[in-house]
């Protein structure tokens, strides 16, 4: 008897092996994000009557644009980590590169953003 495609099953795959995948592409879309919400910062600041090489715009401006963009930027980010860390919670180590590298770009955006939000953009 011959076998046909449709005969033929598709090894089952694991949920944790799903979110290892999920994990690894919230990963490379970090440099994606982050030129989104460069942009997205710029035409921010474009919007209210400023432009952020000045440094001549007011804390609000500056606090409005930086949310968002903050915010968009850590969509990615806040992925890898979450996706990742339950791969580590099911058992297997390989969630483990995602985790560190979503908390790693994550808390440098955040940190720099803050930096200079209350540095006033210097």
């Amino acid at each position: 008897m011959r076998r046909t495609h449709q005969d033929r099953q598709a090894p089952a795959r694991s949920p944790e092996h799903a979110r290892l995948g999920r994990a690894w592409v919230a990963v490379a879309l970090i440099p994606v994000f982050f030129f989104v919400a460069f942009a997205l910062g710029y035409v921010l600041y474009d919007v209210l009557g400023y432009l952020p090489e000045n440094n001549d715009a007011p804390f609000w401006v500056n606090l409005v644009a930086t949310i968002p963009t903050l915010a968009i930027f850590l969509v990615p980010c806040v992925a890898a980590v979450l996706f990742g860390s339950r791969v580590v919670r099911s058992g297997d180590r390989r969630g483990l590169g995602p985790l560190v590298i979503g908390s790693v770009a994550g808390g440098w955006l955040a940190i720099v953003s803050v930096v200079g939000l209350v540095s006033g953009g210097v």
